[in-house]
């Protein structure tokens, strides 16, 4: 590390240590971001704790999004902690419903939306069940209606 990483680094401690001395920043450790990552993560890791205030660049996996709708964003360290607190949340796909239909059309859902589903007659989803829900594993159930016993 040359001079200048030095004196940055001895710098961000020290100010860490002034602020957490007076009580009054609460300092957000490494944020371990479900289904995505930190951009930069292993040059930024050394320099964490960070303060209050901080920003960093994020990206999701693929079939997960930010809550703005993209696939990065920022996060940032509040006194509360990272917001958002879950930078990364499944986007399912509109589904086909084998042996029935949906009773309303977005495109995409994210994690935690529901949906109504309408199957046809003799057949239901499992359990009676009338609508899937957006899981951070897919639709829940799975959207195929099955013939019910008589």
């Amino acid at each position: 590390m040359g001079w200048s990483g030095m004196l940055l680094l001895a710098n961000v401690l020290l100010i860490l240590w002034l602020s957490t001395a007076k009580g009054e920043v609460k300092p957000c450790d490494f944020p371990e971001i479900k289904n995505g990552g930190l951009y930069g993560a292993e040059r930024h890791r050394p320099y964490f704790p960070v303060p209050i205030g901080k920003k960093f660049d994020y990206y999701c996996n693929k079939g997960f999004v930010a809550p703005s709708g993209m696939y990065w964003d920022n996060i940032h360290c509040t006194a509360q902690g990272w917001k958002p607190e879950f930078p990364c949340r499944r986007q399912c796909s509109f589904p086909y419903v084998e042996h029935g239909k949906l009773l309303e059309w977005k495109g995409s859902y994210l994690q935690d939306q529901s949906l109504k589903v309408k199957c046809h007659s003799g057949y239901s989803l499992p359990n009676g069940q009338d609508t899937i829900m957006c899981t951070e594993n897919g639709w829940s159930p799975q959207p195929t209606c099955i013939r019910v016993s008589k």
